[in-house]
């Protein structure tokens, strides 16, 4: 130690230097480490690059502006099928635009009218109504209104009922069997689903009032409906009737106007029975229900036409130029082989409504569409 102090200026700079060295080493060291962490990331880099590079189509600026007008195009289309399904004309404004009950004695009141209407309807286009179908398929409500949180549910599904009878009934079928449509939900029991949804608890379907097998109810097979948690909902109907196929053609017609975002989820036909028949007997238009053995034989037409033929190449023989005057009468009257027939149609529609999309969690994909 003597010579720190016989050479102080030397020991400090021994001391000094040493101190550089140490700092140079830990900044060699430092660089080091950050040169190692960045040729990782730029490993790194590199495989995502390649990993893009094969993509397809591949990441352009083209390609970019290509997706972009793809992405204008489908969102026009989108606006323009929300329009659509908002529906059109008189039907879907007086939806839309007509005030809801707010007590349970004008809701009995809007039931009743509405029953009578439709009656009206019924008997102006000649269309028998059944008693079980003579509601329309609000017979829960045939003597007293509706619950009050269940007014406004219940409204609007009159008024599409009410718009899907005017276009059956106009079609004229011969007979309407049954009106059945879904249970309503209010907005209080839709929360509550909602919720047990959210919590993973398994949600059973609304119980009815007298079962599902009621005049006024049905439960729509889930395999066929449009609805769509979270996307679409629905309200589903359904009309027995019978008829001839013209008058199915014209209903289905009529719902393909798209007044009213109205699709046709299944038809059922089936041979329409005696009983249901009987009715287009006592409408006069005994021709729709005869059997093939009260109709007459082949055999017998062709001999009528065959003596019609006689008769007029006698009449040509004996009046001449007067042949035309005297030609024979067509067997109007024969009965035709083939008779019209009439069958029993069972149609479900849904009435489809769009409810706003939920915003997804991050790396949640969106539920697929049936």
């Amino acid at each position: 130690m003597s010579w720190y102090r016989k050479y102080p200026f030397f020991a400090i700079g021994l001391t000094l230097c040493g101190l550089v060295a140490l700092a140079e080493l830990a900044l060699i060291y430092e660089r080091f480490s950050a040169s190692r962490a960045a040729a990782k990331r730029v490993e790194q880099r590199r495989i995502e690059l390649e990993g893009i590079a094969q993509l397809t189509p591949p990441p352009t600026r083209e390609v970019a502006v290509a997706i972009e007008s793809d992405l204008a195009k489908a969102q026009k289309s989108l606006v323009a099928m929300q329009g659509e399904l908002t529906g059109r004309g008189p039907a879907a404004e007086r939806i839309r635009n007509t005030k809801v009950p707010v007590a349970r004695t004008d809701a009995f009141f809007d039931l009743a009218t509405f029953v009578e209407r439709t009656r009206g309807l019924a008997e102006k286009n000649g269309v028998e109504v059944r008693p079980e179908a003579a509601r329309f398929g609000f017979s829960a409500y045939a003597n007293e209104g509706p619950e009050v949180d269940r007014i406004e549910p219940l409204f609007r599904q009159r008024q599409i009922a009410e718009y899907l009878l005017e276009a059956l009934l106009e079609a004229r079928p011969r007979t309407l069997l049954a009106v059945k449509r879904e249970h309503t939900v209010t907005k209080a029991e839709r929360e509550a689903r909602a919720a047990a949804e959210a919590s993973g608890v398994p949600v059973e379907a609304p119980a009815l009032d007298s079962g599902s097998d009621t005049p006024d109810y049905f439960v729509i097979d889930p395999r066929v409906s449009a609805r769509v948690k979270g996307y679409v909902d629905t309200t589903a109907f359904r009309f027995v009737f019978t008829s001839q196929t013209a008058a199915l053609r014209n209903f289905l017609n009529r719902l393909a106007s798209f007044e009213l975002p109205v699709l046709v989820r299944e038809v059922e036909v089936d041979a329409a029975t005696v009983e249901e028949s009987v009715v287009a007997v006592q409408n006069g238009d005994e021709s729709a229900v005869k059997s093939d053995a009260e109709s007459v034989a082949p055999s017998s037409v062709l001999l009528a036409t065959e003596s019609a033929m006689a008769k007029g190449a006698a009449a040509k023989a004996v009046a001449g130029k007067t042949a035309a005057a005297t030609r024979a009468p067509r067997a109007a009257m024969a009965t035709p082989i083939v008779t019209k027939s009439l069958s029993k149609y069972s149609v479900t529609v849904e009435y489809v409504e769009l409810v706003s999309a939920p915003v997804a969690a991050a790396g949640e994909a969106p539920p697929s569409t049936p």
